[in-house]
């Protein structure tokens, strides 16, 4: 193999090296951005309309007193080189307003035509339980149910 053959090759796989470690640094700088109160990040199901597709992310975030509140949104995937999106992102309002509450990352099921997640709660003041149910539908669509659990004995 001549010298300059050698060279090329050493420079292209230099430049190649070059442009791995700068998306590494890249991603790594979009981490260091990211809020310390997000406490999780899941992808929970597909979603589907006539003109997109993509899929439902949640992000649960901690508050100073400790409390769970809770974004969804949906993702639209990109295609032909488009970028993928949130197309919308909502905040579990009830979380918010009412319930002061630590939660457990909610399971999916998915059903013909919607997302069901459910998750457990516990209150932080008296302890009480609660079962959260999520319905999403199309981007921007989200309905809330709330169930308290009895107090069991024996």
């Amino acid at each position: 193999m001549s010298t300059k053959l050698c060279r090329a090759v050493l420079f292209a796989l230099t430049f190649q090296l070059m442009s791995v470690v700068a998306a590494r640094a890249d991603a790594l700088t979009e981490v260091y951005q990211l809020p310390v109160w997000v406490d999780a990040v899941v992808k929970v199901c597909p979603w589907k309309s006539e003109s997109a597709e993509g899929y439902i992310r949640l992000i649960r975030r901690e508050h100073d007193d400790g409390h769970h509140g809770l974004y969804v949104q949906w993702i639209r995937e990109g295609i032909a080189g488009a970028p993928t999106e949130a197309v919308s992102t909502l905040a579990v309002e009830e979380l918010d307003r009412e319930y002061m509450v630590r939660m457990e990352l909610p399971t999916a099921v998915l059903g013909r035509d919607a997302c069901r997640l459910k998750a457990r709660a516990e209150d932080m003041v008296n302890e009480r339980r609660y079962e959260f149910d999520f319905l999403l539908r199309g981007p921007g669509e989200l309905t809330v149910n709330v169930t308290r659990k009895m107090d069991g004995g024996v």
